[in-house]
């Protein structure tokens, strides 16, 4: 087998988990009152938070962290002159809200395994001077910071997310001399006080984050931390999302009854995408590498059967078990059907959803490729189940388009 690109199975722990986000960007249903975690910082006490996972910065490993009022979260870890090194996400500064106990809540939170959630809740310096009134300015806005570690087998990577609901108001800082000081920033500044800023950040433009985002969906802009080396995340094509387990690249188009997915894609990247649902799939790779291995997932009551086109037609080959990978050989397939999928799972065909697939390629290129849902008519359904969260993981060098389409059988 060439070069062999795996795609990694998304966690069904994690796609059992129902997320709702507040205007579409904030991530909750975490605990607590209000659904983002049942910690808090203050004002007056900023508590030390242990990181569940090691972020490597500049071959600095960061382990604990704060998160202040005034919008800012530090990361600890290592040592200088017997003090610990620090690096800070700067996802909204507004330093009046440092000293203000009435200006809105700080959670810390965490949504899954491997994920740590900041969110500033209604933050209003107008509070400290109006009390609770209606024509107060807020804004709402949201960290997470992602382990990456066991998608790319580098431990400290992760994804950083600053997810902005509303912004309203700014620290408009003072002047002095023609240059004007203490304007909100938003950023990232590096352990050597480097500063990757977002734009706008130190003018009036910063108000635009939550209508800007350098990754396909307004309100959120992320970073990627690789090998200690910190960037902004690279935008992808078509699709809306971000392509985490939190937030799937969603259809960009539906096209005669078809939903198609358009992003690009890095080797080695692993993304989400969230394809239709049935009691089984055809998977056809139309241009690009063969398809090396699949691994499908629990929980359908499934005895899922494997089909290879042979000189007839479909003919069945294997039975396949849940969440064990299957391999196709060295010269992979370029399209194979599963079947098994019980139909008392009333899963809906209609929901733009998903089916968790996990796939590999025999090696690194620009693939396109479908995946067609195959239905089945029950009669008189009495109803349909949930929709259930759950991912396809794709991954090549390119880009990369999928088209959903649907089969009756």
């Amino acid at each position: 087998m060439k070069f062999k690109n795996t795609l990694l199975a998304a966690s069904l722990s994690f796609a059992a988990l129902s997320f709702q986000s507040h205007a579409d960007v904030i991530i909750s249903g975490m605990g607590g009152e209000a659904g983002y975690g049942s910690d808090q910082t203050f004002s007056e006490f900023s508590p030390t938070f242990n990181l569940p996972f090691d972020v490597n910065i500049d071959g600095i490993n960061f382990n604990t962290f704060r998160a202040f009022t005034n919008g800012n979260v530090d990361l600890f870890g290592g040592e200088s002159n017997f003090e610990p090194m620090v690096t800070s996400l700067t996802v909204f500064e507004a330093r009046g809200n440092y000293d203000c106990a009435s200006c809105g809540d700080t959670y810390i939170g965490s949504p899954s395994e491997g994920v740590v959630a900041v969110t500033w809740l209604d933050m209003s310096t107008d509070a400290f001077h109006n009390g609770d009134d209606e024509t107060n300015r807020q804004n709402t806005f949201q960290a997470l910071i992602i382990d990456r570690s066991d998608d790319t087998g580098q431990a400290g990577d992760v994804d950083i997310e600053f997810r902005y609901d509303e912004l309203s108001y700014r620290d408009e800082g003072f002047s002095l001399d023609s240059f004007t000081f203490g304007q909100s920033e938003a950023g990232f500044f590096l352990p050597n006080e480097e500063f990757i800023a977002l734009p706008g950040s130190g003018t009036a433009d910063i108000l635009e984050l939550v209508n800007t985002s350098n990754v396909g969906e307004d309100g959120i802009w992320a970073y990627s931390v690789r090998n200690g080396e910190v960037t902004l995340a690279t935008a992808p094509t078509g699709s809306e999302g971000t392509g985490t387990e939190l937030d799937p690249f969603m259809p960009s188009d539906d096209v005669d009854g078809s939903w198609e997915f358009e992003f690009s894609i890095s080797d080695n990247e692993v993304v989400f995408i969230d394809p239709d649902v049935a009691i089984g799939y055809d998977y056809v790779v139309e241009s690009g590498p063969e398809i090396a291995s699949v691994i499908l997932p629990t929980g359908f009551d499934a005895d899922y059967e494997l089909w290879l086109m042979g000189a007839s037609g479909w003919e069945f080959t294997d039975n396949l078990t849940a969440e064990e990978e299957y391999l196709f050989g060295p010269d992979g397939v370029t399209e194979f059907r599963v079947l098994g999928i019980d139909t008392t799972n009333m899963i809906d065909p209609d929901d733009a959803l998903a089916f968790v697939t996990g796939l590999s390629f025999v090696e690194s290129g620009d693939v396109v490729m479908t995946q067609t849902p195959i239905t089945e008519f029950v009669a008189s359904p009495t109803s349909v189940s949930e929709p259930r969260m759950f991912f396809v993981l794709l991954t090549a060098f390119g880009l990369f388009a999928i088209r959903a389409r649907r089969k009756t059988k």
